[in-house]
């Protein structure tokens, strides 16, 4: 049998270190602000570098969402109380995540934890952003009960609208450096809904403890990138010299 650490191992090994080094940032912060015990998460950072986005990912973008938005324009306009999509519960449930009724303000923490993060997760969105038919209806349902007149065109040019002048490489068209570029009502019902594994674990870190506020690392696969202490006001970066 070889001695060779396997990779789930070596996840966890590398994982332990990471949050050992965060865990030593957040005591010398504590020490520093006079802060109580609080949690701390460790969130898979993005660290890509942004550019121009290529006009070869706007067509397909564009392509692929005409053939999407023909789909969803061959049924009529749903109720917009439809649940949500087969794709997003089970996104949500992998995730094992519920929001918490005890902490109202868990959204903005959520947010703030993502930024820090930097959206990991987003840059699995390529050329798609994860708009399927579902997603597109909804959008369709919300704008008709608004009083606008959709038409197939008219819901393109408004995606086309959102497409950014840079992005971050490689990674879903939408996604810059102030977060996704489309308005949340616009966006995909699984990056609505959707939570990574790292934020329904500080979500339940938070219920157990009672707090509001955790200590948010984000890394690579070898490197802390970034390390805040969350709260419902939003983030405060940590200097990572301590790492």
């Amino acid at each position: 049998m070889s001695s060779r650490e396997s990779p789930i191992a070596a996840q966890r090994a590398r994982n332990a270190r990471l949050t050992a080094q965060a865990e030593q940032i957040a005591r010398d912060d504590r020490a520093e602000h006079g802060l109580p015990e609080l949690p701390v998460i460790l969130l898979p950072a993005n660290s890509r570098n942004t550019t121009e986005l290529p006009e070869e990912s706007r067509d397909a973008f564009l392509e692929k969402l005409r053939g999407t938005i023909a789909e969803a324009f061959s049924e009529a306009v749903r109720d917009n109380s439809a649940p949500m999509s087969a794709e997003a519960e089970s996104a949500r449930q992998d995730a094992g995540w519920a929001l918490p009724e005890s902490i109202p303000a868990m959204p903005d923490i959520i947010g703030a934890s993502c930024g820090t993060c930097r959206g990991e997760c987003c840059t699995a969105g390529g050329t798609h952003g994860f708009l399927h038919a579902d997603s597109i209806m909804r959008v369709r349902a919300q704008l008709t009960d608004d009083g606008e007149t959709v038409t197939p065109e008219s819901l393109e040019a408004r995606y086309a609208s959102h497409l950014p002048t840079r992005h971050y490489r490689g990674s879903c068209v939408f996604h810059t450096t102030a977060g996704c570029n489309l308005p949340r009502s616009l966006r995909s019902n699984l990056c609505n809904r959707y939570v990574c594994g790292g934020l329904a674990q500080l979500t339940r870190a938070l219920v157990a403890s009672q707090q509001t506020s955790a200590y948010v690392a984000a890394a690579d696969s070898v490197h802390l990138r970034r390390v805040a202490l969350v709260t419902v006001q939003g983030a405060r970066s940590l200097p990572l010299a301590a790492t």
